[in-house]
Formats: structure tokens, C-alpha cells, sequence
């Protein structure tokens, strides 16, 4: 078997934590840092939160049809760390995402994150705050369109009567390390589920089956593509038993449980 060049060792590595097909990853690695941090602190705010609510969205996606917590679910498929950083998303992930990271008010509180806009193009969406950015890829106007019906239907099963505007202003703590993460997130695509959330100067992320503790903390702790943020680490063993079977028979509207609102895993990067 031929050896592998040092760029394809790194690409392979990178994949690892991202996610990558071949055709993203080797380009990435022969032009920047192995796998480069977000460069402002809007941008690492954004992320931090994108991250937050990504694992309160796939808490959603669990009980759709065919409602298992057995099942690896996860909102963000792979990442492409650059300027600007593009999501994969899994299929139905875009509208529970949207739910949690949209400004909205709710019970008099703010949520999701202030000043959050969306602007469309032919093959992705972006969501920016103005100084900071995450491109959704392959999002397209359809996509967008089901995932925001999706958003209406939950502001109406919730009661919601301000549906625009609010939103949180309040900055993460140690917001590197949440964009960090988000940037390695692919590491947890075995797991059952994955919760990530600040605590005081340090992450506490938690997840269930996929890698041990060890793995993880090993790749975290790479030198290249590692980080040096804090974050304490707990696995729980995989569930022994499934959802009930009362959560498979939900009245989920079909349009949501049915549809796919991601590009393939395959395709090229997004070009917009």
C-alpha cells in the first residue's frame, strides 16, 4: 500500500474533527493553519451559541419520527472552519435550529440571539449578526422556506405572541472554546447525543456512547488540531432502552418529519 503524503496524514486527521469529504479537506490544509480558530470575537461568540443551540435543536430531532434516542442525532452533519464557517446540517435539523437561535421573546425573556438576520443565496443561507457569520450550506430558498414554517408552527403550538424582535445580548463565557468545539464537533457523530454548554471559565460537555473520555480528550489535546480552551468531559454509558412508544406516535406535522432540508454529503463547497 502506498504511503500516505503529509497532506493527505493532515486531511485525514482534520476529517476527524470536522466531518470533510477529501475535496474540502486537502485544500484546506495546503492553504491555512491545520484547523484555524475563528479570527474576531463576534465570530466566536456566534458560534458559541450556534453550538449551544444545535444540541437543544437535536434534543427536537430525537423525538421526530422515528423517535429514537438510540440513534446517533445530531443538528450539525460536518463543518468547514473558514471565512466564513459553513454548517452541513442533517435532514429536518434546520427548522428546531432556526426555532432556537432566531431572537424571539418568550414568557417576557429574550431568546435565541439579538440581531440575528438571514440573507439568502442560490445554494446556502447565511445568518449573521453583521460583524459575525455562519453559512448554511446547501439551504437553498426551499429549504429556507420549510425550515421557517416549521418556526411559525412551534411559535403557534407555544403560544408565542412576539415572534420577532427580543432575543439575548448577554456574551458567552470563554466563547472560544464553544466555537472550538463547534469546529470539532464531528468528533461526537457516534454518540447518542451530545450537550455542550459554558460553565463559569470552563465548557461541560456530556454526551452518550460513541468515543470514550480518553479519545476525546486526546484529540482536544492534539497539537495541531486541539484546542487549548477548559472543558470537562463526562460520557454516559449508551441507552439500554429506546424512546416509548408513545413519542413515535406524536402528531408531528408530515411536512416536517418527512422532508430533507440538507445538501448531500458528497457535494463539493458551497460556492453560493
Amino acid at each position: 500500500m502506498a504511503r500516505l503524503s503529509t497532506t493527505d496524514q493532515l486531511a485525514d486527521l482534520r476529517r476527524t474533527y470536522t466531518g470533510e469529504n477529501l475535496s474540502q479537506a486537502v485544500p484546506a490544509v495546503r492553504g491555512s493553519a491545520a484547523l484555524p480558530d475563528a479570527a474576531t470575537e463576534a465570530q466566536r461568540q456566534l458560534e458559541a451559541k450556534v453550538l449551544v443551540a444545535a444540541c437543544t435543536a437535536a434534543s427536537v430531532l430525537q423525538l421526530m419520527p422515528p423517535a429514537s434516542i438510540v440513534r446517533p442525532t445530531h443538528v450539525v452533519r460536518t463543518v468547514e472552519p473558514g471565512e466564513p464557517l459553513k454548517l452541513r446540517l442533517s435532514d429536518r435539523a434546520l427548522g428546531p435550529l432556526l426555532f432556537e437561535l432566531l431572537p424571539r421573546t418568550e414568557d417576557g425573556f429574550g431568546m435565541g440571539v439579538a440581531g440575528l438576520r438571514h440573507q439568502q443565496y442560490r445554494r446556502s443561507s447565511e445568518l449573521t449578526t453583521g460583524d459575525a457569520a455562519v453559512v448554511l450550506v446547501g439551504v437553498d430558498e426551499r429549504a429556507w422556506d420549510l425550515g421557517m414554517r416549521y418556526v411559525r408552527w412551534m411559535y403557534g403550538f407555544r403560544g408565542l405572541e412576539h415572534a420577532d424582535g427580543g432575543g439575548k445580548d448577554e456574551e458567552i463565557n470563554e466563547a472560544a472554546t464553544g466555537s472550538a468545539l463547534l469546529r470539532r464537533v464531528h468528533l461526537w457523530h457516534e454518540a447518542s447525543w451530545l450537550r455542550a454548554l459554558p460553565l463559569g471559565g470552563a465548557w461541560f460537555v456530556e454526551w452518550a456512547g460513541g468515543p470514550a473520555e480518553a479519545e476525546i480528550r486526546d484529540r482536544l489535546g492534539h497539537p495541531g488540531f486541539g484546542t487549548s480552551g477548559t472543558v470537562e468531559l463526562r460520557r454516559l454509558d449508551a441507552p439500554a432502552e429506546d424512546v416509548e412508544e408513545g413519542l413515535r406516535t406524536y402528531p408531528w406535522p408530515e411536512e416536517f418529519v418527512s422532508a430533507v432540508t440538507a445538501a448531500e454529503p458528497d457535494q463539493g463547497p458551497d460556492r453560493r
